[in-house]
């Protein structure tokens, strides 16, 4: 779809904090600096937990006022990140934690949003594996054998709490925070 048709495109997620964002941040400069891989830096370092989906625009105001409707009988997440992993040989990331609280949080927000917006956001029918993208399917399958020999020897750890969900929008060649708020 073009940009300047009147639908645009929308996620929800867990953003990384920061500190975190900087340090997938430089896992994405790698890929894009040894194999061209720059899908990955248009989006903050996050945890989906609506997909991308599409919206004619001029239903943001309502698409935001569900968005503020949202809330969660659940206290905090703490989110563990530790080491790396892959989908197949399209997409790098790195691994969340099992975390049954996580899991929680996604189908409450999948609750909310698939019953205001049945026709635009869709119940995810593959299991939930939450995981922060560092590179997508840009990664050439012939590369990914070096790609996977890197990061698989690397070490990553890191974690934080969260109580924010963010809805992010794409404007041409970037995800943006349109808006956050605790849950």
């Amino acid at each position: 779809m073009s940009y300047d048709l009147p639908y645009k495109m929308y996620y929800i997620a867990l953003l990384c904090p920061p500190d975190v964002n900087e340090m997938v941040l430089q896992f994405k400069y790698w890929m894009r600096d040894r194999f061209a891989c720059i899908a990955g830096l248009k989006s903050p370092a996050h945890i989906t937990l609506i997909p991308p989906f599409w919206l004619e625009e001029a239903k943001e105001p309502e698409l935001l006022k569900a968005f503020h409707s949202f809330t969660s009988d659940m206290s905090e997440l703490n989110i563990e990140l530790n080491g790396f992993s892959h989908f197949g040989k399209k997409v790098l990331f790195v691994q969340v934690k099992d975390n049954p609280a996580t899991e929680e949080l996604k189908n409450q927000a999948e609750d909310h949003f698939t019953s205001i917006f049945p026709a635009n956001i869709k119940k995810d029918d593959r299991s939930f594996h939450p995981h922060v993208t560092i590179a997508t399917p840009d990664i050439k399958p012939s590369d990914f054998d070096r790609v996977w020999e890197h990061f698989s020897k690397k070490d990553f750890a890191a974690n934080f709490i969260t109580r924010t969900i963010s809805l992010l929008k794409l404007s041409p060649g970037k995800w943006n925070v349109l808006s956050q708020r605790n849950w």
